[in-house]
């Protein structure tokens, strides 16, 4: 009897132990339910810890969302219970969804999952904004890896990694993560432009302009990717493939002055100096304050200038007229470029390049007054 005796007592021990170990998610769960979150968080913690509990899909709900009202919560003290609540909160709910077999608690997961998603889209968006790029990619790939758990693709979040991947000068994660947004084909023409962005950050050109092709099929009329196209002609020094897309770009943006002034640089770089001209007018026409653009003009005619004046000297000494007739032709062309080296000078008085242009063009032209003037500033 003794014996029997003995035998119930450890059993009812035993019982009373995993009944106890019960007792403990169901108090982490009352004091959950009426914001006692370190007495909840303390209970839940050790229910976890005990082979009757720890399996149990209920368990890592009640932990999960015990972590997520910790890391919600408006009081930094409650906060500071946990500072890794929110990963915690949603390691603890993937548990328990892996656990639930019989999906008794997917109502659950799906607010909760929603919840946490907004949450890391919010920390997400401050690092982003305080240029935490390396955070920003963290919580972010949270909110990428919920919507995975609920084969779901997140699009903005996905962009979002490239695009934090890409400032933060981390071009693997920003590929990796811009790839799969072309893969499913996310309808915004920044995709292309940033993947681009993190090839050439790779040192991949050839790629990189493989995509901002492959993005101009989607997007014929975006002018961000048209201009990302010219850059990267204009990086590799390949004039004439600048110029041909810069000239789809501005039937695009018809009103936009540099445009017109890198077309007209380009035509300058071909020796195609009419056109180039042209070009550099219209830019000054649309921002009269445009420096570079009378600047360069001026420079067409200051070279022309020069080298009829080269021409002249080479001459033999006994070509008098001819020396002459260069000569006068020389100073045409420097007047012509006075009023606009004038004008550029008027937009950046200290420019030294066009100080000393336009002090030579009046000293040729014995234009002595203006000289003066000039060199008294």
């Amino acid at each position: 009897m003794k014996k029997i005796a003995i035998l119930l007592s450890l059993s009812l021990l035993i019982g009373l132990g995993a009944y106890a170990q019960k007792n403990k998610r169901t108090s982490a769960y009352m004091y959950n339910k009426n914001g006692q979150y370190d007495k909840a968080k303390e209970a839940i913690d050790e229910a976890i810890k005990n082979e009757k509990t720890m399996n149990d899909s209920k368990t890592w709900l009640y932990r999960g969302e015990i972590y997520y009202n910790i890391a919600a919560s408006q009081d930094s003290s409650v906060n500071t219970l946990a500072p890794d609540a929110l990963d915690v909160s949603f390691e603890s709910l993937k548990k328990a969804k892996q656990l639930d077999e019989k999906n008794a608690f997917e109502g659950e997961f799906a607010i909760y999952f929603a919840n946490l998603t907004n949450l890391y889209y919010r920390e997400g968006s401050n690092d982003f904004q305080n240029a935490a790029y390396s955070d920003a990619i963290k919580s972010f790939e949270k909110a990428f890896d919920i919507a995975q758990l609920n084969e779901r693709f997140d699009t903005i979040a996905a962009f979002n990694i490239g695009m934090a991947g890409v400032l933060g000068d981390d071009p693997k994660i920003a590929t990796e993560y811009l790839q799969k947004c072309v893969d499913v084909k996310f309808n915004n023409p920044r995709v292309y432009l940033f993947y681009n962005r993190a090839l050439k950050q790779e040192g991949d050109t050839t790629k990189a302009l493989d995509i901002i092709a492959e993005g101009r099929q989607v997007f014929p009329d975006n002018l961000d990717l048209l201009l990302e196209e010219a850059q990267i002609y204009l990086e590799k020094n390949e004039t004439k493939k600048l110029l041909a897309s810069l000239q789809v770009a501005i039937k695009t943006d018809t009103a936009n002055p540099n445009l017109y002034f890198l077309i007209g640089k380009s035509y300058d770089d071909l020796g195609e100096k009419g056109k180039a001209e042209a070009n550099y007018k219209k830019a000054a026409e649309l921002n009269p304050q445009f420096f570079e653009a009378y600047y360069n003009i001026g420079a067409i005619y200051v070279n022309k200038a020069s080298e009829l004046q080269s021409e002249a000297n080479d001459l033999p000494l006994d070509e008098v007229d001819k020396y002459n007739k260069l000569t006068e032709d020389a100073n045409k062309q420097l007047a012509v470029a006075v009023p606009y080296l004038e004008k550029a000078i008027s937009i950046k008085p200290d420019d030294k390049a066009t100080l000393s242009a336009l002090k030579e063009a009046y000293a040729r032209l014995k234009m002595n007054d203006k000289l003066k003037e000039l060199n008294n500033k």
